[in-house]
């Protein structure tokens, strides 16, 4: 206990711990404020994208009835032309609407989708594939009958939809890099310093130097992602109050299906947590093989980034069990579930840790003094 407190003490009181926070919380309010500053980007986006299915159905058209002039007994194109014709309207129908009129506005985007998808079941060539044509509609639908506002993905200051983005910063790229910056040198520093050589000469078990390097770098990770949490939530504050059952579209067994945004995030931080805390055990042991802040980085690095590729080429849903590198980036994990579920490598990461943990007690056990 005393050595743990020591070691979290070495570690809350630095430096280092400050200018990350102050780094995590200005990234926060930058990222707020970029929102903020987009906000009529996102109206002018959707108008070009209306703008850009407008002008190939206009083109089509023209197409239509040029043809129809030269063959007017031509019965396809002409249950083309008029399936068209019928999408066009809609479509100027779409662009009159205000995008915070939703509620005209989805049922008749979805009206235009239904008759995309006739138009291509017919033979017709449209810029919209099917795949992209079910996922509007059953997202629109999803809204409509859950009564909750479309937000943007990148640009939104809802407050559920803002934490979503921040969280998919952080478990996708940010905490494992945070990590490294925060506990990276936790051991090499010791041995870089000479420092280990007096911890030696201490009456303490040398194994209860790796658990409370071990335990105190997991609750300095913890206390970073509440502090990210937080900092992310009062200056949502800021924004719209949004709705926390805000849909998000997973892949299941090859169907569209929707979990709530607080479980999406849930999971999410679930993963890249275990994740974490397996890195922090990697790093130890590497720290006590390398003895050197950089060999200890570069060799944990070019472990991940081997777990990732490993995980990246190796799709079948069974070996997700045995795959301790998977959530590294986890987005897809957490968005594409066929034939897998959500939470399959936690076991087998749970495993790793805890061999690696052991690893790097009895490598300090039987270590001497240089």
């Amino acid at each position: 206990m005393m050595q743990f407190a020591f070691e979290l003490k070495k570690i809350l009181f630095s430096k280092k711990l400050l200018y990350v926070y102050l780094f995590i919380i200005l990234g926060v309010v930058l990222l707020f404020v970029r929102n903020v500053t987009f906000q009529p980007y996102i109206e002018k986006e959707e108008n070009e994208r209306i703008g850009g299915l407008i002008e190939k159905s206009q083109s089509l058209n023209r197409m239509y009835t040029a043809a129809l002039e030269n063959n007017p007994e031509d019965e396809e194109m002409d249950k083309l032309r008029l399936i068209n014709s019928s999408m066009l309207a809609k479509l100027y129908e779409v662009r009159e609407i205000k995008s915070d009129k939703w509620k005209n506005r989805l049922p008749i985007e979805n009206a235009f989708l239904k008759e995309a998808l006739h138009f291509k079941e017919e033979g017709g060539d449209y810029d919209l594939p099917v795949g992209e044509i079910n996922k509007m509609l059953a997202m629109n639908h999803k809204h409509l009958s859950e009564n909750i506002k479309p937000r943007h993905a990148t640009y939104s200051i809802a407050l559920p939809n803002f934490l979503k983005l921040v969280v998919d910063l952080f478990m996708n790229f940010g905490a494992i890099i945070i990590l490294v910056i925060l506990v990276g040198e936790i051991m090499t520093s010791e041995f870089e310093t000479h420092s280990i050589n007096f911890l030696y000469t201490q009456p303490v078990n040398k194994g209860n130097i790796i658990t409370g390097k071990f335990f105190s770098s997991i609750l300095v990770y913890f206390l970073t992602a509440i502090v990210l949490i937080v900092a992310t939530a009062l200056v949502g504050l800021f924004g719209f109050k949004g709705k926390y059952k805000y849909p998000i579209m997973i892949e299941k067994n090859g169907e569209i299906d929707f979990i709530t945004i607080v479980d999406y995030m849930g999971q999410g931080l679930t993963v890249i947590s275990i994740t974490s805390i397996m890195v922090i055990a990697l790093l130890l042991v590497y720290s006590l093989l390398f003895k050197h802040t950089l060999a200890t980085i570069f060799a944990l690095l070019a472990t991940l980034v081997a777990g990732y590729g490993l995980s990246a080429f190796i799709k079948t849903p069974f070996l997700f069990w045995f795959n301790p590198f998977q959530y590294l980036l986890p987005e897809e994990r957490l968005l594409v579930r066929n034939g897998a579920d959500w939470y399959q490598g936690i076991p087998v990461i749970l495993l790793v840790t805890i061999v690696l943990f052991l690893i790097a007690r009895k490598k300090i056990e039987t270590s001497r003094i240089n």
